[in-house]
């Protein structure tokens, strides 16, 4: 049975064979960017009670630590000493070290994470050393079958590269609310959780997240979140430490030829709001349960996930225009944004 694993624990790698772009010196590149891609050690600490009896049937209880670490990588984005890397790879971690291209151990510092995206933002400081950084790149500028490269620590084996392709953009595989990665034939394995998928000018492209996979071992189909959605996260994660995210609150489907011909619909597109909360942004906007979205801020909308992914580029507070089509009429709507309440306070599939 195929499964969708992350990569974060140890393992060994294959590379899978592909040719750099005309004229691109591959070795060159991966020189330059090398010092800028690190391994991640984070070490979580479970508390647990042995009981036991004593002669006198007495119950009695000692605590205790159980230490679990897992490795992964990440890379440097500025002279700063931030690192993203994926949070399944510091999830509830008390000590993240991080190992560089020199072998120096730094211990690092959580900035800020987002388990919906899974992000994590971290910060090392070494004031007697450089510290070398990797460009980061435009995702929405990738092209399918063009040549990428994946850095990591699959199994523990450190800055180990493998080359391959764009196998597909956009790819939705029913991982969460943000669902867009890039798939990518670049062998990559467990150990690689948070590191960079590279284009052929040396600029990270995405970070590699999890595999398809029914051995655990790479088959050829790994996933990696576009960098430009990382990118935008950073600043929300440096000021708050998470990312607030904004809400309508609404229940939504896709709109289907089924749907228009049963309702009658006028539209054939966008995206049916078969609930509203009360009170919540949309309701007190004026969005009525039977509208059909058709654009957000000007993007259109076909599917319940472009709502979330609009939505994650926006803070609370703000204001989101909406074009609706209610009945035979299209109409625009100004939705004053809140900040989305605790998920165990709402509904299942509430945006």
């Amino acid at each position: 049975m195929h499964k969708f694993l992350w990569l974060s624990c140890l393992a060994w790698t294959t590379t899978t064979l592909a040719a750099p772009l005309p004229g691109t010196e591959l070795p060159d590149l991966v020189e330059k960017i090398l010092p800028g891609v690190v391994n991640i050690s984070s070490t979580t600490v479970t508390n647990y009670t042995v009981y036991g009896m004593d002669d006198f049937f007495r119950m009695w209880g000692i605590p205790q630590e159980r230490k679990q670490t897992s490795l992964g990588s990440g890379f440097i984005i500025d002279t700063q000493g931030f690192i993203f890397t994926n949070n399944h790879v510091v999830e509830h971690a008390k000590e993240v070290q991080v190992t560089l291209w020199d072998k120096r151990q730094i211990k690092a510092r959580i900035i800020g994470t987002d388990d919906k995206m899974d992000l994590a933002l971290l910060q090392i400081r070494d004031p007697g050393h450089e510290i070398r950084f990797v460009p980061l790149g435009d995702s929405d500028k990738v092209r399918i079958a063009e040549s990428a490269f994946a850095v990591g620590n699959p199994f523990g084996l450190q800055h180990t590269v493998t080359l391959g392709i764009i196998s597909a953009k956009n790819r939705t595989i029913g991982q969460g609310p943000f669902d867009n990665y890039l798939q990518t034939d670049a062998s990559i394995n467990p150990g690689n959780s948070g590191g960079p998928l590279f284009n052929m000018k040396g600029e990270v492209i995405g970070i590699n997240t999890m595999i398809f996979s029914k051995t655990g071992q790479s088959g050829g189909v790994g996933f990696a979140i576009p960098v430009n959605e990382a990118k935008i996260l950073i600043p929300l994660l440096q000021k708050y430490g998470r990312v607030p995210r904004p809400w309508l609150g609404i229940q939504a489907e896709r709109m289907t030829s089924q749907l228009q011909l049963y309702y009658g619909f006028v539209s054939s597109k966008g995206v049916l709001v078969f609930n509203v909360v009360d009170s919540a942004p949309a309701d007190q906007s004026g969005l009525k349960q039977g509208d059909i979205i058709l654009q957000l801020n000007g993007s259109p909308v076909n599917e319940p996930n472009d709502i979330e992914r609009i939505l994650a580029k926006l803070e609370p507070n703000g204001i989101l225009n909406a074009k609706v089509s209610r009945g035979k009429r299209n109409l625009e709507i100004k939705i004053k944004l809140e900040e989305l309440p605790r998920l165990d306070q709402l509904p299942q599939g509430i945006i």
